[in-house]
């Protein structure tokens, strides 16, 4: 028998849904074509008083799940504490700023109360939570319905979102100390620590956790600190779980992962790092209006980028249900959740869970997210999910083994430029708009993107691209300066916007902009640098103008070598310059080229494709040309409104994913370059029925906002 593809849904989490509707609703799943299906391990649901713990219910249901042929994943829900542990163990309360103990209670993931539980820096709290992780782990481990397991939800640091700016945690003592441990871990002596922090320090127990508002470097390392002691606490419970079971231990990120967090600093969570300690990594991803379509690209490409191998999901996809409690926005067309799907899909993923089956009946959540009506029948949209899986499990072989084609463009994320623009504003949506702009112009355009961390960047990985865009590139981590040189002299084309390592890795900053000798990679300095108001208008030598929208900053730029000026300003200062350095070339901009393109600023609650942008836009074509000079070559040429990927399977098999963006039907031909095809079958439907290919290509005859997927043979 061959491996399925993995399709489901979350189901279970805490008291509902209720145990009598258990086994219909399985029933309904396995009818629907599922696959797998999560439950959540509630601690307080499951541990009411200490060593009771309930393992017979969850073996029931995995005996219910195992009878109808579908696999579990169990994901351990450790925030919603028992009462008894939160009445005895007290002095584990998280702390606030101001020294506040936290009093858990229930909140919108954990309607059965215990959120956010106890602080795991204390010593008592991590052996309560590996005592009942390995009881139901020594009991359960074996079942054969067991999947995976998942350690945390969504690994993140929660953040009070009743205190304005949010209120991060925490600040108990055992939590301190830890962040003392790491800082001399990190810095060796205080006086190196003074260095960057800017002031003398005299012992280490008077190094505190900033709390005020003001400042960098501090408040760089207090968070960075958190999501590193977040990736400690996963690690350490996937531990207890490989001791005891063989099964895969899995994990995924908050709504979309780091690149996509608008909250980074607060919540505190890096996926590369994440990734690194589970054998399966995914993200979720909450969609509610179609043209979020361009962000569910990225953070599945952001996910498979940090996943370095692994496979990933698309842990969590929004069922289109939008709203909660009595705010009902009510179902989205089911032609969206299609489409939400197979992006999903053409970019890799194995394995597709929505979230989730049932309604929620309780909590904030209450009436929403529900891929069933109120009873647990079947919506369009569950119908229209169950299409999707239908096509993958019809050729699950051939979706696991498929891969994207290879990138030829790389965005740089940089997690210690977050935390800055974070200390800054309390918010990085500055810098998540910076990298999220330039991905839409590149997904738009069909060219697949790799998402990089500064922190793992080498000259092999980076010798794989044409082109390598640092969005927001304010602090760069320690040693990227000279990867980045030599990508440069070895043929490579680097775009960066302005304030480029303006800081050094300890946040001071440099004495000169680009900062760490970047100025002679890119042949100039800066002047002068301020808020951009406005429009900012550019033109280039060949008599092309217009203006770049959005950017928060604009830099005037004295040139130190010989360069070319890519674009002016109005005043005839260089606004753009090229810098050759051995093979390549170094292009610096004075202005944020990819904010204006952020999906949340430029499509609104439309579509908007590159031929129907502001006719007086710059940006585009600035960023478009130097990805076209790089050698950047998209292997699809595709009708107007239509996007697509090809996913090539081992065998020399292909797969192309095709989506009609507009609301009327297109009709066109799919062209691939470099490749031939024999036959075509398209898959996407009821059944598979072949489709018409010939030395143009593709033929394409997609309804508005319709997908078509193709699995092509040699």
């Amino acid at each position: 028998m061959s491996t399925p593809f993995p399709f489901g849904s979350q189901y279970l989490r805490g008291l509902t849904p209720h145990p009598e509707d258990w086994e219909l609703d399985l029933a309904r799943m396995k009818a629907l074509g599922f696959t797998h299906v999560r439950a959540w391990l509630v601690w307080g649901v499951l541990e009411p008083s200490p060593g009771e713990i309930d393992v017979d219910s969850v073996r029931g249901f995995l005996d219910l799940a195992q009878a109808r042929g579908l696999k579990v994943i169990l994901l351990f829900h450790l925030h919603g504490c028992p009462e008894w542990a939160i009445r005895s163990q007290r002095a584990c309360w998280y702390v606030d700023k101001r020294g506040q103990p936290f009093e858990p209670q229930a909140r919108s993931n954990t309607p059965s109360g215990g959120w956010p539980g106890l602080c795991p820096d204390h010593a008592i709290a991590a052996s309560l939570e590996e005592k009942f992780i390995k009881a139901m782990v020594t009991r359960l481990g074996s079942h054969p319905a067991l999947a995976a397991w998942e350690p945390m939800n969504e690994p993140h640091m929660w953040v009070d979102t009743e205190s304005s700016p949010p209120g991060v945690f925490c600040y108990c003592e055992a939590t301190r100390s830890a962040f003392r441990g790491w800082l001399k871990a990190r810095y060796g002596t205080l006086a190196a620590l003074g260095r960057s922090w800017g002031r003398p320090l005299r012992a280490w127990d008077d190094v505190r956790p900033p709390t005020w508002q003001y400042g960098f470097s501090d408040w760089c390392d207090w968070r960075t600190f958190a999501a590193e002691s977040i990736c400690g606490h996963v690690r350490r419970r996937a531990e207890v779980i490989r001791a005891h079971s063989g099964v895969p231990v899995m994990a995924h990120a908050w709504g979309g992962g780091s690149v996509l967090c608008p909250d980074l600093g607060a919540m505190a969570f890096d996926d590369w790092k994440q990734a690194e300690v589970v054998d399966l990594w995914g993200c979720s991803g909450f969609p509610r209006t179609l043209p979020e379509v361009v962000s569910l690209g990225l953070s599945l490409d952001s996910t498979r980028s940090a996943a370095a191998g692994r496979p990933f999901w698309q842990a969590e996809l929004g069922a289109g249900d939008i709203g909660s409690g009595l705010d009902r926005a009510g179902r989205v067309p089911p032609e969206w959740l299609a489409l939400w799907s197979w992006e999903s899909i053409r970019h890799g993923v194995k394995g597709l869970l929505y979230w989730q089956f049932r309604k929620e009946r309780q909590g904030s959540e209450l009436g929403a997210y529900g891929l069933t009506d109120y009873a647990g029948e079947a919506t369009p949209n569950a119908v229209a999910a169950a299409a999707v899986g239908a096509s993958l499990n019809r050729h699950a072989e051939a979706f696991l083994a498929a891969t994207p084609e290879p990138a030829q463009v790389a965005l740089l994320f940089s997690y210690q430029s977050r935390m800055v623009d974070w200390a800054q504003h309390r918010h990085c949506r500055l810098s998540r708009s910076a990298l999220a702009g330039y991905y839409h112009l590149f997904w738009q355009c069909s060219t697949p993107v790799d998402i990089l961390h500064d922190e793992r960047l080498d000259a092999a990985t980076l010798s794989r691209y044409r082109l390598v865009i640092l969005p927001m590139p304010v602090c760069l981590a320690a040693g990227v300066e000279a990867v980045l040189a030599e990508y440069v002299r070895q043929g490579g084309c680097l775009l960066s916007d302005p304030y480029l390592c303006a800081l050094t890795p300890d946040r001071e900053l440099d004495t000169c902009v680009p900062g760490r000798g970047l100025d002679r990679l890119f042949g100039c300095r800066e002047d002068d640098i301020h808020r951009a108001a406005g429009a900012v208008a550019l033109s280039l030598p060949d008599g092309r103008h217009g203006v770049v929208r959005g950017s928060s900053l604009q830099a005037g730029w004295v040139p130190t070598a010989r360069s070319e000026v890519v674009a002016a300003y109005a005043d005839g200062s260089p606004a753009v310059l090229s810098h050759r350095v051995g093979a390549g070339r170094a292009v610096l901009s004075g202005v944020h080229l990819g904010m204006g393109w952020s999906p949340e600023v430029s499509l609104g609650d439309d579509l908007r494709l590159l031929e129907s942008a502001v006719a007086d836009d710059i940006a585009a074509e600035v960023v478009l040309d130097c990805a076209s000079d790089a050698g950047v070559r998209s292997t699809l040429r595709l009708p107007d409104g239509v996007v697509a990927s090809l996913l090539e399977v081992p065998d020399g098999r292909a797969i192309v994913v095709a989506m009609n963006l507009r609301p009327e039907p297109v009709r066109g031909v799919v062209a691939i370059a470099q490749r031939a095809f024999a036959g075509a079958m398209r898959i996407d439907g009821a059944a598979d029925v072949p489709a018409e290919i010939g030395a143009d290509g593709l033929a394409l005859d997609l309804p508005g906002l319709g997908c078509g997927v193709f699995l092509l043979t040699p």
